[in-house]
This record gives C-alpha cells, structure tokens and sequence, in this order.
C-alpha cells in the first residue's frame, strides 16, 4: 500500500480531530472512509461506516449526520 502525502496525512489528523467518534482510513485506492462500531444492538439502525472520493466529501457527509467538533464517542 501506497504512504498517505504529508498533505493527506493533514487531512487525517484534521478528520480525527473534528470527529473523535470515528476511525478514518484512505484506501490505496485513494477512497476515504470513516468507521464506527460495533454498534450496540439499540443503535444498529444508525449509520457505521461512509465512503468518499475526498475528505471534503468525507467531512460534509460526516457532518450532514449530525456529526462535528467534540462528539464523544458514541453519542451526537
């Protein structure tokens, strides 16, 4: 697998910071995605997992969810 570019890794480190929630990874193919789980079984209805073709598009899916800045884990 290809090194993330220190650009990309900034972009991880922002990500990680804005949403202390989720875990991120940006594929060898270039495709971001944030992850969350396992989820308890009360909460298996709300969404784990997105992928994006930027982490722009990652952020504003992301925060489209009710996501942002100082989620705690497990909770909005």
């Amino acid at each position: 697998m290809d090194a993330c570019s220190p650009s990309e890794e900034s972009l991880l480190a922002a990500l990680e910071a804005d949403f202390p929630a989720w875990g991120f990874i940006l594929s060898n193919k270039k495709r971001w995605w944030a992850l969350r789980g396992p989820l308890p079984m009360d909460r298996l209805q709300e969404k784990d997992a997105f992928d994006c073709d930027t982490a722009e598009e990652l952020r504003a899916a992301l925060v489209a969810d009710g996501w942002g800045r100082g989620e705690l884990e497990g909770s909005r």
